[in-house]
């Protein structure tokens, strides 16, 4: 059966309800809807900023966070079942991430703080349909912060990330439906800048996400405009843009997080729990 919720085709799984009134789906709309699901899809694995959280880095060589969050990425795809036209879906997120500090950089009681501290990052989770949790896809990543510019009295907190994530294998389709399966990685680099306000910590940034799409689909006959079975790959990479500004509010052992921003073709929203030692 698979990952029945979690393709990037999920929004056929509302469209595909035409079907019973003889509706065919063309390979060319199939073949545009994956490349145009690149963007969204990329967005959804890559989030926003690197922890949900402020621009500074840990600070030191051992210092810990974690955070668990939950998103969702608004997402906006060619419509398969037209010659013209787009259909809109939400793709929930959740899961952990991780910051362990390297190198301290230069002395925190500099003019610039802590430039130059280095964290390794970490993060799993899952990728979900909003009524079906436990048709989930996991996904990972791994990746580096590193601090230009330490936050002091007079200074803000200015740091760039690095950041590999991909997916497991995605699988969507019964033998009567429209069936794909594919891998998903994107790579994506971040800039962000923070000032710490007591309680409230507010950031912004911006980056740029590569998104590369490994994928195999299968239309059967009783549903493809050639009246035979359909089968194909495709791999295509997309390029965006993204921006977000979020606050984080400091609740005694606990910080929470909230951020929103936009991409190339939609927008996103998360809350984030942290932690550190």
């Amino acid at each position: 059966m698979g990952l029945r919720s979690l393709t990037l085709l999920a929004a056929w799984i509302v469209s595909l309800a035409g079907v019973a009134s003889g509706q065919e789906i063309s390979e060319q709309r199939v073949r545009a809807a994956v490349e145009d699901a690149a963007r969204g899809l990329g967005q959804s694995v890559a989030g926003g900023s690197p922890m949900t959280a402020p621009a500074a880095t840990t600070g030191g060589l051992g210092p810990f966070l974690a955070s668990l969050g939950i998103g969702v990425t608004r997402i906006d795809i060619e419509d398969p079942q037209r010659e013209s036209g787009t259909v809109e879906f939400l793709l929930p997120t959740a899961g952990a991430r991780f910051a362990v500090g390297l190198t301290s950089g230069l002395a925190s009681d500099g003019p610039i703080g802590g430039a130059g501290s280095i964290d390794l990052l970490g993060r799993v989770g899952i990728l979900t349909a909003r009524d079906e949790i436990e048709d989930a896809s996991k996904l990972y990543g791994i990746g580096v912060r590193v601090a230009v510019l330490g936050e002091t009295p007079l200074t803000p907190a200015l740091s760039v990330a690095l950041e590999q994530a991909w997916t497991e294998e995605i699988v969507y389709g019964e033998p009567d439906e429209v069936s794909f399966r594919g891998d998903v990685a994107v790579t994506s680099l971040r800039a962000d800048i923070s000032k710490d306000l007591v309680l409230l910590s507010p950031y912004a940034g911006a980056g740029i996400d590569r998104t590369r799409i490994d994928a195999s689909y299968v239309i059967p006959a009783g549903l493809s405009t050639l009246g035979t079975e359909i089968r194909g790959s495709i791999d295509p990479a997309s390029t965006h843009h993204v921006f977000y500004l979020g606050t984080d509010l400091s609740l005694l052992l606990l910080t929470a997080s909230i951020e929103g921003g936009v991409y190339d073709g939609g927008a996103f929203a998360t809350f984030a729990i942290r932690a550190g030692l």
